[in-house]
């Protein structure tokens, strides 16, 4: 025989006043459960805790308490409630965890019909109220088109975990995207342009002593954050193996295309001259470090830049990024006859990646169409 269905207590059951010592009034949102015990509501909107500021907000928490406990409706949370703890419940590695943090923190605060993206219900965003948010970032923020794009993919991730969570039923993010064309872009992307190998030595050079670092960028096309961690040890017979990513201070093990493979990182070739380079180096005791700072600790990004790379782009007036010495490695040994399949395992993408994103026109093919063609 089938148990009869206990109803629920009054859900017009009020939060409690209380008095800390310090005078503060604070408000406790009390609730009975099924099993007739009284329970304290201590929801993640709330960081867990079960004191609240104001009256109302220990009420939501009471209504929402009974609506679990007595399955009255699905289990309702707001974006910024559930944003709060969602990188510890979802831990990703941390150098994805900031990025997630900081581009979803952008627009917690952007107004959807009038509310705070924050207060929305995750199962009350729908794709229109999403395409609003796009017009937002555009119009209002005057976002380029990836920063857009790279917002919208981390609220998706976001969208997939309260999914898995049981907290929101849709991704009402999937499957969104941002025309390079769209009209109300007013930021241009930033160009990426290819440099030839002599100026990027030649830019290597202006750096001084750090002339081996800088040229390590240019000659194996490695991230900063792949650069900056490596190890004496990580440079043996002509390979560097790349195992470690450092992102502000702190190193990880992995790459970025790594994802938690026992044997993680990959193989880069060093050519001969960088190797000299290397060897030529001043000899360090006291770290392990490849490249370590003066004081013989991990560089962090700014740093590094107001230390190394500014002074290495006035001496030389040439403004070269670092990531553009990676596009610039892909582009011309591509061009070279390099194996795809080789140059993508060596930058660390898939062949499809590689070929999308780094690979750039050279214009030397013009002659030889004109000699095809004849």
């Amino acid at each position: 025989m089938t148990e009869p269905r206990r109803r629920p207590p009054s859900r017009a059951e009020k939060p409690i006043r209380r008095v800390n010592p310090s005078g503060k009034v604070v408000w406790l949102a009390r609730y009975t459960s099924r099993d007739g015990r009284r329970k304290i509501a201590k929801p993640r909107w709330n960081r867990g805790g079960g004191t609240f500021t104001r009256q109302a907000d220990a009420q939501r928490a009471i209504v929402e308490a009974y609506e679990v406990e007595f399955g009255l409706s699905p289990r309702r949370e707001s974006v910024g409630g559930y944003f709060e703890t969602w990188t510890a419940r979802h831990p990703r590695s941390q150098r994805t965890n900031a990025t997630n943090d900081h581009r979803i923190s952008r627009v917690l605060e952007a107004e959807i019909d009038g509310r705070p993206l924050r207060h929305w219900r995750l199962d009350e965003l729908r794709r229109r109220h999403v395409l609003a948010l796009v017009d937002h970032m555009l119009g209002e923020q005057g976002r380029a088109q990836l920063g857009a794009i790279g917002i919208l993919r981390a609220l998706s991730t976001l969208f997939e975990d309260a999914i898995t969570d049981e907290v929101a039923g849709a991704n009402p993010f999937k499957g969104v995207k941002v025309r390079a064309n769209d009209p109300r872009i007013k930021k241009s992307p930033r160009e990426t342009r290819v440099w030839s190998f002599e100026q990027m030595h030649a830019f290597a050079r202006a750096a001084g002593r750090w002339e081996p670092m800088v040229r390590t960028f240019a000659d194996t096309g490695m991230r900063l954050g792949e650069v900056l961690p490596l190890r004496r040890e990580d440079l043996d017979e002509g390979m560097f193996r790349v195992r470690r990513t450092a992102h502000e201070g702190r190193i990880e093990r992995g790459t970025k295309a790594d994802h938690g493979e026992a044997s993680a990182g990959r193989a880069v070739p060093c050519p001969a001259e960088l190797a000299e380079l290397i060897q030529a180096m001043p000899a360090r005791i006291d770290t392990e470090l490849l490249f370590p700072t003066k004081t013989g600790r991990l560089w962090r990004n700014r740093n590094f830049y107001r230390d190394v790379w500014e002074p290495a782009r006035n001496a030389s007036g040439l403004d070269i990024r670092p990531h553009e010495m990676r596009h610039s490695y892909v582009t011309h040994l591509r061009a070279a006859g390099v194996d795809d399949a080789d140059l993508a395992a060596i930058a660390g993408h898939r062949v499809e990646t590689m070929l999308a994103h780094y690979t750039h026109p050279l214009g030397r093919s013009y002659d030889r169409i004109r000699q095809v063609i004849g």
